[in-house]
């Protein structure tokens, strides 16, 4: 990509990101949403926008000046339903509004996105290390760009964050248990649920946020924590897009499913024309099948006529060589 990678510096950007996908890591799911809010440190780092006056809410406004990507996918299989109910999305409705697969041209307009922030940039997403990030990355192993698609990007993940941030604070009741999902972390910090949970867009809204409230401590941990998203494992493994752009699971084949490949292969190989015109093969109807089983029974015929003429011919033979000599 030509992104800068230079941990060892503070990070420029931060990309906060969120995916809506078919479902859980079990199912292989595939992107069905994805959002990217690029900010730059410098706008959480000095004063955060007021809330609006004669409002009941605390949030603060998002910082004026961001670069926002939202883009809806169409994932190629069928979205569960619980995905479903919570997304808003499924897949007849993504098809029939024209979405695309993700594909190297949604590839090209991620890259070309990042290339625009000063970097490093760092992507932010919660629970980014066990869902976003891992489906991201097999996703874009599917477009065929491989695990090194954002090489010189960077990631972190905001649970991890924001538990580091409570742990450096003051202790906790004993037995006190906190929950870091995003509407919980956000309803403890405001007092009321973020407004548009379970889209893209609203999700990465609301990581932001929850980052303004505390953004010197987070902005240090992020230095610090950084790891390169190249690192990070595929959640699945998947093979690279064909030429018309769909994307094939290759998960393990049970040695059934193995075989009945392998018997279509060889019974469908030769079934097209043009194979068997260039094999020297006839196209001449099935009915010509026949013709060798009718040779057979000529040559069975014939060898039935034969056999009497051949037992004469031995007993006469048998007859005579003794009396000539």
């Amino acid at each position: 990509m030509g992104l800068e990678a230079a941990s060892s510096r503070p990070m420029e950007t931060l990309v906060f990101m969120d995916l809506e996908a078919t479902g859980l890591p079990f199912s292989q799911p595939k992107v069905t949403e994805l959002c990217l809010v690029a900010i730059h440190r410098h706008a959480l780092e000095g004063p955060q926008p007021a809330p609006p006056t004669g409002g009941s809410s605390q949030v603060p406004l998002p910082p004026r000046v961001v670069d926002k990507l939202c883009v809806c996918v169409a994932p190629g299989k069928a979205c569960s339903s619980a995905a479903s109910n919570l997304t808003g999305l499924n897949t007849a409705m993504l098809t029939a509004h024209g979405r695309r697969r993700f594909d190297p041209g949604l590839v090209g307009l991620l890259q070309a996105f990042l290339q625009r922030q000063p970097p490093p940039l760092c992507l932010v997403a919660h629970n980014g290390d066990r869902y976003d990030f891992p489906l991201l990355q097999a996703e874009l192993s599917g477009a065929g760009l491989g695990t090194d698609a954002l090489t010189g990007v960077f990631c972190v993940d905001s649970i991890a964050a924001l538990r580091a941030l409570d742990r450096s604070g003051p202790p906790r009741e004993s037995g006190q248990r906190k929950s870091y999902s995003l509407c919980n972390v956000y309803t403890r910090l405001y007092g009321q649920a973020p407004p548009d949970t379970h889209t893209a867009e609203g999700d990465v809204l609301a990581l932001v946020s929850i980052c303004q409230a505390r953004p010197q401590p987070l902005l240090h941990w992020v230095d610090t924590h950084a790891k390169p998203f190249s690192s990070v494992k595929p959640m699945y493994e998947v093979a690279s897009v064909t030429e018309q752009g769909a994307a094939y699971d290759t998960g393990p084949k049970t040695e059934l499913q193995k075989l009945r490949t392998a018997t279509n292969l060889a019974t469908s190989g030769d079934s097209s024309p043009a194979i068997r015109k260039r094999r020297g093969r006839s196209e001449a109807p099935s009915s010509s099948q026949g013709s060798p089983r009718t040779s057979y029974s000529n040559l069975s015929h014939l060898l039935a006529m034969l056999g009497p003429l051949v037992i004469l011919t031995t007993a006469v033979a048998l007859y005579w060589v003794p009396w000539s000599s």
